[in-house]
């Protein structure tokens, strides 16, 4: 019986960070787009239309953008491989409350 409230629970936990997985996909994806979008904002910036500074300013940003992509990206591997751990933690208590539940 404990095995069937650790399995509940493994599950229980899995899919919370599988939807926590889809969040930060999400994130990744928005985060691109914002680095597209400033891309195509300084292909439009010209010298004689504004400031040196308003240029550096646009490259930090994107800049940021970038480093926030790659954590999302790292967090997702992170979750990722709990997710791993827990399915396979799942499948060990069910094999193992099979066996005891043949033994009885």
């Amino acid at each position: 019986m404990n095995n069937v409230f650790e399995i509940v629970n493994q599950a229980r936990r899995k899919n919370k960070l599988k939807r926590e997985l889809q969040d930060n996909d999400k994130k990744v994806r928005d985060n691109t787009k914002r680095v597209e979008l400033l891309d195509n904002l300084l292909d439009y910036i010209k010298p004689n239309m504004t400031h040196d500074e308003i240029i550096l300013i646009v490259k930090n940003m994107k800049a940021d953008y970038e480093d926030r992509i790659d954590d999302h990206i790292i967090k997702s591997a992170e979750i990722s491989k709990v997710r791993r751990d827990i399915s396979r933690r799942i499948r060990e208590l069910t094999e193992e409350d099979k066996q005891s539940q043949g033994k009885k």
